[in-house]
């Protein structure tokens, strides 16, 4: 999932002033934010699990 470093300040509520990797609210993973692109980037790896 990306988004604006604007749009990812929306939607966590958080101030992401630097490139780097933060800890968001409800978060499974860090979100990447690169100030340069004006980019950031969330990644959910998915989780399969077999029941027997």
């Amino acid at each position: 999932m990306t988004g604006t470093i604007e749009d990812w300040e929306e939607w966590t509520g958080m101030s992401l002033p630097a490139s780097g990797n933060y800890a968001i609210p409800q978060g499974m993973n860090t979100l990447s934010i690169d100030r340069e692109t004006n980019l950031g980037t969330y990644v959910e790896s998915n989780i399969w699990v077999q029941h027997l």
